[in-house]
């Protein structure tokens, strides 16, 4: 399944959650980050510039970064979340860079 981001255990290396809610196919490259606090992840999807915000602990999405956020116009290239701060830095092929705080 191409449009799942799967969270494995590493101590044990087994599946522990599936995470649904976005789109990717077998020529995507989906980019994913974890939140300061490792609650959250965030995670790109492939048609559009948006961000999806899983909750781990419910496998949901609480919240989407898209372009009527301020967000990208295509899609994303690249992520990474601060391990301090509730900082999420974005990259796209619409040529820019996005800072985003996120507080949860």
């Amino acid at each position: 399944d191409t449009s799942r981001n799967i969270v494995l255990d590493v101590t044990n290396g087994k599946q522990i959650r599936n995470l649904y809610g976005h789109k990717n196919d077998g020529f995507s490259n989906p980019k994913i980050a974890w939140s300061c606090s490792g609650q959250y992840i965030f995670g790109n999807h492939q048609e559009d510039g948006s961000i999806c915000v899983w909750d781990i602990a419910s496998s949901t999405i609480v919240k989407r970064l898209d372009q009527a956020a301020g967000g990208h116009s295509m899609p994303v290239r690249d992520l990474f979340a601060s391990q301090l701060t509730d900082t999420l830095v974005s990259t796209s092929f619409d040529k820019s860079t996005k800072l985003w705080m996120v507080p949860m």
